[in-house]
């Protein structure tokens, strides 16, 4: 959210738009324009999810509305239908909808906003690029001189990527200008690639020994659950957890590739692969 929220809000954009940002507390708004100064105290709303009476507020006179929700929580199907409802309780002239393909509860989500009447479009991104921490691995590797990818699933396993700031891009587009792309579900995978053929585009692109290393995913389960009960409570948690775990056994076999074609047309130019990525950061560092 915070990239695309960069990139509606950019100096470039000639009338950048008005925004309004649902928050989940008052205490979230110092640290969200701690990292976004150009927002006001007065683009905030708290709102809660599950809370349908506060999100209505958040929706009003607005005319294009960016959805994002939590996933990874039991109740994420309620949620997504909730914001919808406020949507259209509110009138908001067109909802874009972003979240992946991983989830059934995801599409169940889709299929509702398809019969809400409201004007839509739907993004559903692959996973992202930067969920791999490249660039803390690359400064690591002046003092290892080696370079360990942390994989949570099957090194070998085909799964499609997205550069989150292309993703971005898509879509400020689309909420900038949202009438080329009403009733449009888009699907958005820029390259299909396994870790271990990452783990060498690395090695050839830094001069450095690059590894796969399947790593313990009960550490992770346990961080993801430690999260959950942080934001939600503490009956969420074990939930979260288990989810995540299932999520990774999918990916043992199944990564959801695609056709990188959307994502090139709706960029206009070729999107950001892995390669590119690397060796973008290689000259920062």
């Amino acid at each position: 959210v915070r990239a695309v929220l960069r990139a509606t809000s950019s100096e470039s954009l000639s009338r950048p738009p008005r925004i309004r940002l649902p928050v989940h507390s008052a205490s979230s708004i110092q640290k969200v324009t701690s990292s976004l100064p150009s927002l006001a105290p007065s683009s905030f709303v708290v709102a809660e999810y599950l809370d349908y009476s506060s999100l209505p507020p958040d929706s009003k006179n607005v005319g294009v509305e960016f959805c994002n929700s939590p996933s990874l929580h039991p109740n994420e199907t309620a949620m997504g239908v909730n914001v919808i409802n406020a949507a259209k309780q509110m009138d908001v002239k067109h909802f874009v909808l972003s979240q992946s393909k991983a989830w059934v509860c995801q599409a169940t989500v889709e299929e509702y906003l398809t019969e809400s009447s409201l004007p839509y479009t739907i993004l559903q991104p692959s996973s992202f690029m930067q969920n791999t921490p490249l660039l803390k691995l690359l400064s690591e590797a002046a003092r290892t001189d080696t370079i360990t990818l942390d994989c949570w699933y099957y090194p070998d396993t085909l799964k499609g990527f997205l550069y989150l700031l292309d993703l971005a891009e898509i879509a400020a587009s689309v909420l900038i200008n949202p009438e080329p792309h009403l009733l449009a579900s888009y699907s958005l995978v820029r390259e299909n690639i396994s870790l271990t053929a990452v783990s060498d585009i690395v090695s050839e692109e830094t001069g450095v020994p690059s590894n796969c290393v399947r790593a313990k995913r009960a550490l992770v389960k346990a961080a993801w659950a430690e999260h959950a009960v942080r934001m939600y409570g503490e009956a969420v948690g074990e939930w979260t957890g288990e989810a995540w775990e299932r999520l990774m056994s999918y990916y043992d076999k199944r990564g959801i590739p695609g056709n990188n074609n959307v994502v090139r047309w709706l960029l206009g130019r070729e999107p950001t692969t892995w390669r590119m990525w690397v060796r973008s950061l290689v000259r920062e560092a």
